[in-house]
């Protein structure tokens, strides 16, 4: 049974005076109506209040105009900025976004089946995706590019700020500010781009024939963010440098509740600027990046992969380059 009030073009066309066909081809702009009759049709969808059949339209063309969206956490700044600014620029290609939450560090197969069931043009993760996930996107005739991380042994389009030189920058700005002894506080080993920002830090002191002790790298595989933070402590660590801004405001709150001075004590950086795009009361001295940038060349390689204009269809990784923020922290 119909629902009351869904307008149909049947009730259209019986408006208009003309057939079905007439009144769908009229709102698809096709060359064989008279800009007359458009006109016409389209002031009576109008006034009647008619909303397109999105499924219909896709079941016609093959194409849902459709882009979902994949990360871990729903409440870290960084995930909702990076999607903001992903939503407005695909909507400007005419395309919808769905958001979806999968609670790992990697994107599993198992959490693809909901993305398919909903028959999207593409998908940006900004988790890891196993290979079976990559095969299934490519069965599925979905294009997916990987965000914010890097795997050079995955068959995904990535797009990733360049971690090894931030994690450099971010070791060279605790130097310049007197850290001897540096901590870091990262995703789990299995994230590569953790790993690069950890060897970028590494590096820096090496360079500058600074001791660089091996405990005080704890990666984060469940544990939790105070007992680390308390092993470099314990360990003399004087600085700190935390994978992600939001793991840095975390520390910074528990630091100051047993009363550790900052920077006086120790020295914190983080990583993603999120303070560029979102107020924060601190300033907290961070590795940035061009978000916009990033994000208008994601959402153009995906474009053209859904699209079938990427006639190589290569596989692309960028990396962009990152600076140091100063702020308060150090």
């Amino acid at each position: 049974m119909r629902r009351k009030g869904n307008v149909r073009l049947i009730d259209i066309a019986r408006e208009v005076g003309c057939t079905v066909n007439t009144v769908s081809r009229a709102l698809r702009n096709k060359d064989d109506i008279s800009e007359k009759t458009k006109k016409k049709v389209r002031e009576v969808a109008n006034r009647l209040g008619y909303i397109p059949n999105s499924i219909a339209s896709s079941l016609r063309s093959g194409l849902s105009y459709t882009v979902a969206i994949i990360f871990e956490n729903l409440i870290n700044p960084y995930y909702m900025i990076m999607t903001d600014k992903l939503h407005r620029r695909l909507e400007e290609l005419g395309y919808a976004t769905l958001i979806f939450a999968v609670h790992d560090y990697t994107f599993k197969s198992e959490a693809l089946s909901p993305i398919i069931s909903r028959k999207v043009d593409g998908l940006i993760t900004f988790l890891e995706p196993t290979e079976e996930t990559i095969a299934l996107c490519a069965k599925n005739n979905i294009a997916s590019l990987l965000l914010g991380r890097k795997n050079t042994k995955l068959r995904i389009d990535s797009i990733a700020t360049d971690d090894y030189s931030g994690g450099f920058k971010a070791g060279e700005l605790l130097i310049a500010r007197g850290v001897k002894n540096v901590g870091y506080i990262g995703a789990p080993e299995a994230i590569e781009c953790s790993v690069r920002r950890q060897r970028g830090l590494r590096d820096a002191f090496l360079k500058h024939g600074l001791p660089y002790d091996e405990d005080n790298v704890r990666y984060m595989n469940g544990n939790d963010l105070k007992k680390e933070i308390e092993a470099l402590l314990e360990n003399g660590a004087n600085g700190i440098f935390f994978f992600n801004d939001v793991m840095a405001y975390e520390g910074i709150r528990y630091l100051n509740s047993k009363n550790i001075r900052i920077p006086e004590d120790i020295k914190i950086v983080g990583y993603d600027d999120i303070a560029h795009d979102f107020p924060v009361p601190i300033s907290l001295a961070t590795v940035s990046s061009d978000k916009d940038r990033i994000v208008n060349t994601a959402v153009d390689i995906l474009y053209k992969k859904m699209r079938g204009l990427d006639c190589k269809n290569d596989i692309k990784i960028i990396d962009f380059d990152v600076n140091i923020k100063e702020g308060s922290t150090v």
